[in-house]
């Protein structure tokens, strides 16, 4: 495995991993479908924080620790991150995460139903258009005023 340094190749492997997800979806392939969500939802997330300058790797090395410093910019009063991440928003994800981690943490010792996987592979889906819609939105407004502040 090689690391992702450029934009370019940032760019194609999302690209990449969008179309693995929707194989994965319309395969029944749903453990695969949320363990590519979850990353791409971890990724989306520290793009915003990356792209704010508030991104530190030792610190947000855990979604839950990137979606807490995301909530932190979030309820800044004058802050530009609440114009496209509601608090129902941040509900949303961290119900579909606290589910997934339920999933994963206990796959051995729970019955898996496939309406189930199914159910939250879909609602994984959706959050992840709408985070990544949202996260590019805020990178390009950020980048279109840069140095106007």
């Amino acid at each position: 495995m090689e690391k992702i340094d450029s934009n370019i190749q940032k760019y194609e492997n999302y690209k990449e991993q969008m179309g693995r997800l929707k194989k994965a979806l319309h395969a029944e392939f749903y453990l695969e479908a949320i363990f590519i969500e979850f990353a791409i939802l971890e990724d989306r997330i520290e793009s915003v924080l990356r792209h704010s300058n508030k991104f530190n790797p030792e610190k947000h090395n855990t979604l839950n620790k990137k979606l807490g410093r995301l909530k932190e910019m979030q309820r800044q009063k004058n802050g530009l991150v609440r114009r496209y991440f509601s608090d129902e928003l941040f509900d949303e994800i961290y119900a579909w995460k606290d589910e997934r981690n339920v999933l994963i943490h206990s796959l051995m010792n729970q019955t898996l139903h496939k309406e189930d996987l199914k159910e939250l592979a879909e609602r994984g889906q959706k959050i992840i258009k709408t985070v990544s819609s949202k996260a590019s939105l805020y990178n390009s407004f950020l980048a279109r005023h840069e140095g106007h502040s």
